[in-house]
């Protein structure tokens, strides 16, 4: 079933019917100020941190699905007699009948009405028409103000005058989140709310430096007509979000006070002529009323100031986009890559992984591998956030050249701000520096290769090469240049082996359901290899000679080593447990076959073509669906905890034979480099969201974001998407795409063109900004041709035969190249 489509001239997905199965997110905010939206009003906002700076409440795993949230309440106070009536700009939760039939006329009796919403690029905007009214509000987070702005418009489409209540609501939350949902005891006797000057202000008592406000301004910069600062006051006993005793009767009553649960409810009563517009603000924001709220109140109050904000905030993500913008064939890649999943992946870069509808700040700081991983795919759209989550990676990584799994970068960032200490009831044991770093029997395999191609794939971006250079404590605060850290990171692999020589899996390597101990995992052998050929890339043109002899000898190792113990006859084995046992081989009852590591010798370049196509054969035979490629199979049944927790987790679910999305890019980046352009678009699309636009009722989640993983065919609900948003999976599907199946990706000297495509495509065009000049790309393939660039020609000029890198062009220019397939 259907309930939206994509609107690309506006960049925005638009929710026809109210009534998805689950909530449809979108994420807010680009610097220290996030709110995670639902696409009926649903949600929460935090100031930095989800766990430690949180501004609204949000019950996780609740009835109905996202309670609290951002509302609007409009009360008609002639309706029914004068009894009034009420509803939802977002439709919930006040939940009115809508009317489902785009074509069908809104009836003013207050039978039905109907609600739309669309999220956005930075905003999400509700709509509805209820009683002959038109309203919408509008949510976004400004560029530079820590503070949530709330557009309301209102308009009478009847022929009589219309006095109406309209009312904005949020709850706040204690800031630290373990403490808001576990003591109370803290929580409900540590706040305070008050009302002054238009804005409410909750106070963090015990911690003086922590407030948050709410504020609104009528037309005109009218203040409210009623408030409420106390959320049971404003909800009323026997009462809930749906009909709240404040907006029943059509006014709020003035609470204020310390303790217990607060709120911000404020009030304006509206009245509108026929055919009158009138517009309204409210801000949540982070700071006191003095220091913010009533600069953020003034400002905001000006529709004129709402109006340019917005606009700054659209132009500000259309030239992100603009800096790769593709057109092809294929109008589900033109939508995904040119707004989507590049929003997707932005929003892993700036907002990490805890939080969502899901993880709902229970944890802080940053996922080593994650961290890395989603950084390589937006540092053309983002490169100041990339570099700094880079150097946070860098100052996480220890002396003996692991990466810590998760911490947090202010632990290590010698110019963190430093709260002042002020004495508490409840005892916390104070930590010092040496004991966040954890040991290798806590240390993943992986964590810390990932950061090498990163690195690489800065400089070629940028074209900084004076970065390797500069200088970052690691963990334990002695310094090493990058080009240190890098290498610290592929002599820690070389050297965690095994007695065959393939690599240890120490606590696991990227399957965190694998957990080999003393195993070994051929995942992180085969990475190693890819890491070190990206760090080779750098090193050989710039003349680390001594570096340089000793990892071509190593990268000779890791191919000997796959070649003789890893390769299983018609694919990759996974590894080998601590007791010797084979995983991911033809001998094995269950888990005969892993997705993960079958991609990685093709793309680090350790294996022939013969064994790639076989390997990307038995991947399609055996682990294809038409949702997407499945993490292993058979599934495991029986436990096992030499393999490790995967065998105690139900089949089809997560790592045991899900449909894990995040390693579903690397066989399309391994087709694309053996040439096969069809077989790397059927990956693609069996994955892509787009194409479950219409079995939302298999899907439920969104089809404009990639969730972590989609239930196998073990489990009965083969389909269904989990997780959505915080996946790694929005990155690598989005350098799969662009880098690999188009084809434009940058080396240090110049910009490869070197696509494999479907052969009934005609052609395709990219616009990529590369160092200040912009590429404009146009591809043909005359003779339908799935890989093999015939010709490249820049600004008239024919490239050497053979050639498929285009020199780096002068900032400020404009390049014209004509690619022909052939």
């Amino acid at each position: 079933m259907r309930y939206g489509r994509f609107d690309d001239a506006a960049c925005e997905y638009v929710v026809e019917r109210p009534d998805v199965p689950v909530s449809w997110t979108n994420y807010l905010g680009t610097k220290d100020l996030c709110t995670v939206i639902a696409h009926h009003g649903g949600g929460y906002s935090y100031y930095k941190s989800a766990q430690t700076g949180r501004i609204t409440r949000f019950r996780q795993n609740g009835v109905p699905l996202d309670r609290p949230g951002k509302y609007v309440y409009v009360r008609d106070e002639e309706a029914d007699g004068g009894a009034g009536d009420f509803w939802s700009v977002s439709w919930q939760p006040v939940g009115k009948p809508f009317v489902t039939d785009p074509d069908a006329a809104v009836p003013l009796d207050g039978s039905a009405g109907r609600w739309t919403s669309a999220h956005g690029t930075g905003y999400t905007r509700f709509e509805s028409t209820y009683r002959g009214i038109d309203a919408s509000q509008t949510v976004f987070v400004p560029l530079d103000d820590d503070a949530e702005v709330w557009d309301v418009r209102l308009t009478n489409t009847t022929d009589r005058p219309r006095t109406l209540t309209v009312t904005g609501y949020v709850e706040f939350s204690f800031h630290t989140i373990t403490v808001d949902n576990q003591n109370l005891q803290m929580s409900l006797y540590s706040q305070g709310a008050s009302y002054a000057d238009g804005v409410i202000e909750v106070d963090a008592y015990y911690e003086p430096w922590t407030f948050h406000y709410f504020a609104s301004a009528g037309p005109d910069g009218a203040p409210a007509d009623s408030f409420d600062a106390m959320r049971d006051a404003f909800v009323g006993p026997y009462h809930d979000e749906r009909n709240p005793l404040a907006v029943t009767t059509g006014r709020c009553s003035g609470s204020q006070g310390t303790t217990q649960n607060h709120c911000g409810a404020l009030a304006h009563r509206v009245t509108l002529a026929p055919g009158e517009t009138a517009r309204l603000s409210f801000v949540l924001g982070y700071g006191s009323r003095d220091a913010a709220g009533l600069r953020m109140r003034a400002k905001y109050a000006d529709p004129a100031v709402v109006d340019g904000e917005y606009a700054a905030l659209v132009d500000h993500w259309r030239a992100k986009q603009a800096r790769l913008q593709v057109t092809t064939p294929h109008a589900g890649m033109n939508s995904m890559l040119n707004t989507w999943t590049l929003l997707q992946a932005e929003t892993c870069v700036v907002w990490s992984r805890f939080a969502s509808f899901v993880e709902v700040g229970g944890r802080t700081g940053l996922g080593y591998r994650d961290t890395a991983q989603d950084c390589m795919s937006v540092i053309h759209s983002n490169p100041v956030r990339s570099r700094q989550r880079i150097v946070e990676l860098l100052r996480a990584q220890t002396e003996a050249g692991y990466g810590l799994h998760l911490f947090d970068p202010a632990d290590f960032d010698p110019d963190a701000p430093k709260l002042p200490d002020i004495p508490s009831p409840t005892i916390v044991p104070k930590t010092d520096r040496s004991a966040l770093i954890h040991g290798l029997e806590d240390t993943c395999s992986d964590d810390h290769l990932w950061l090498v191609p990163t690195i690489c794939e800065y400089v070629k971006e940028t074209g900084d090469v004076e970065f390797l250079g500069e200088t970052f404590a690691f963990a334990e605060g002695t310094p090493g240049t990058v080009w240190e850290h890098l290498e610290r990171a592929l002599d820690f692999t070389s050297q965690q082996i095994g007695a065959n020589g393939v690599a240890l899996g120490l606590r696991a390597d990227w399957n965190d359901g694998l957990n080999l101990g003393g195993g070994e995992t051929a995942l992180v052998t085969f990475l190693h290899a890819w890491a070190i050929r990206a760090y080779l890339e750098l090193a050989v043109p710039l003349g680390r000679t001594d570096a340089v002899e000793r990892y071509e000898a190593e990268l000779t190792r890791l191919a000997r080593v796959a070649d003789v113990e890893l390769w299983d006859g018609r694919w990759w084995r996974r590894g080998i447990t601590r007791d010797g046992v084979l995983i991911g081989s033809a001998s094995s009852a269950e888990g005969r076959i892993f997705l993960e590591h079958q991609a990685w010798p093709v793309i680090g370049g350790i294996t022939t073509r013969e064994r790639g196509v076989a390997s990307m054969d038995a991947v399609r035979e055996l682990l294809a669906s038409p949702y997407g490629t499945h993490l292993n199979w058979p599934a495991f049944t029986q436990v096992d905890d030499t393999v490790g927790f995967l065998t105690r987790v139900y089949p089809g679910i997560k790592e045991n034979a899900a449909i894990f999305s995040h390693p579903n890019a690397w066989p399309i980046i391994a087709e694309a480099l053996l040439g096969r352009g069809e077989r790397a678009m059927e990956f693609y699309d069996a994955l892509l969201p787009y194409h479950q636009n219409d079995e939302i009722e298999v899907r439920e989640a969104e089809p404009y974001a990639y969730v972590q993983f989609v239930y196998g065919r073990d489990h009965e609900r083969f389909g269904l998407g989990q997780n959505p948003w915080l996946t790694g999976s929005a990155g690598w599907m989005y350098t799969a795409a662009t880098k690999y199946i188009l084809g434009v990706r940058p080396g240090l000297d110049g910009l490869v063109v070197d696509p494999a495509i479907p052969r009934d495509w005609d052609g395709f065009e990219v616009r990529r900004e590369w160092r200040g000049a912009v590429y404009e790309i146009t591809v043909r393939n005359p003779e339908h041709v799935e890989h093999g660039v015939r010709s490249v020609v820049v600004d008239g000029v024919a490239l050497p035969e053979g050639t498929t890198t285009v020199p780096v062009a002068p900032a400020g220019t404009t390049v014209q190249v004509a690619v022909v397939l052939g």
